[in-house]
């Protein structure tokens, strides 16, 4: 296959090896402006200008720069490829994602969204779990994501409200929002308050959440940009036990989920717990790009990939979160 890779930051990079690591994936024509024509990036991956780049077809196409320049390249990126992934949120709102949407499908191009989380292993675990349908239905989910950013946070493209499109919401609380959807198939707002506590930015950097699932079932989530520990949990009530998410790779700790048995001491010859520690290496990305690929080629078997309808779900939370709630300390 040839690619087409539109971007080549910190994530654009990240796609450029995973890319390059697929067998299926013959050569890879990249542009970013800021790339000098001719660049190697890869033993797959050239860069071109953009005459070079805009001037062909492609079989496949990745966009990975930053919110508001994505929008403006979907719909051009659409008519070389018919399958597109880019990066997340896909648009800044609701209405805009929804008019990338429209734009892409009128080139006759399908849309895949970034949100590699589901390919987190311990999350497909859970998925796992929850889809076997032993546990019984979910009683409540309790989530927390947060990091501390980095120095300089404040002057980065992703606190201008112009460009980003919103504060932790968005970015990287679409990811949170996302995983309702994918696990429980759904969340709708019911409350919360969104915060601007440590970084002088005009966008959200702390918002804590109720949401309700489908069956009635609350969500609790907390999101932040001011936390010194980075933070991936996630806490799942059934009816027949308690499954437990930890970590995320990196600076998160390693990938752990615990399933903790319902009253244990009615049950002595069972397990209280069963962990699965899945290590600190994230592999969420590549396989996430090697399942993109596969959808490239039209199998089933890639269901897991985010799609636009998936991604609009998710902004139809963003989109409530900034239309109903009240705002602290802006």
């Amino acid at each position: 296959m040839n690619i087409l890779v539109i971007g080549a930051g910190l994530i654009g990079a990240q796609r450029i090896q995973a890319l390059t690591a697929n067998a299926a994936v013959a050569s890879i024509t990249v542009h970013d402006p800021k790339l000098k024509e001719g660049t190697t990036l890869s033993p797959k991956a050239r860069a071109v200008d953009s005459a070079e780049a805009f001037g062909r077809k492609y079989e496949a196409a990745v966009v990975a720069t930053p919110h508001d320049t994505a929008v403006e390249l979907v719909p051009k990126v659409a008519k070389l490829a018919p399958v597109l992934l880019v990066e997340k949120p896909l648009g800044r709102s609701l209405p805009e994602a929804e008019k990338l949407t429209a734009s892409a499908r009128a080139a006759g191009s399908r849309v895949f969204v970034g949100l590699n989380y589901r390919f987190l292993k311990h999350v497909q675990q859970a998925r796992r779990l929850l889809s076997g349908g032993d546990l019984g239905k979910v009683l409540g989910v309790d989530a927390v994501l947060s990091h501390g950013a980095q120095p300089g946070y404040d002057k980065s493209w992703k606190t201008d409200p112009i460009r980003c499109g919103g504060g932790v919401c968005i970015d990287p609380g679409i990811h949170l929002f996302d995983l309702l959807g994918w696990l429980f198939g759904g969340a709708e707002l019911s409350g919360g308050l969104l915060s601007r506590t440590f970084w002088p930015i005009q966008v959200e950097d702390h918002a804590s959440l109720i949401l309700t699932l489908p069956g009635g079932a609350p969500a609790n989530l907390v999101m932040s940009l001011s936390s010194w520990q980075s933070r991936m949990e996630l806490t799942i009530e059934t009816e027949h036990a308690q499954i437990l998410l930890r970590g995320r790779g990196k600076f998160y700790g390693p990938q752990r989920l615990t399933v903790v048995t319902k009253w244990p001491w009615l049950q002595p010859e069972k397990a209280r717990e069963t962990e699965f520690n899945y290590g600190l290496e994230d592999s969420s990305l590549q396989d996430e790009t090697n399942a993109f690929i596969t959808a490239a080629h039209g199998s089933a078997d890639a269901s897991d990939v985010a799609t636009s309808d998936d991604a609009l779900r998710a902004m139809r939370i963003v989109d409530d979160c900034y239309a109903k709630l009240p705002r602290s300390q802006f």
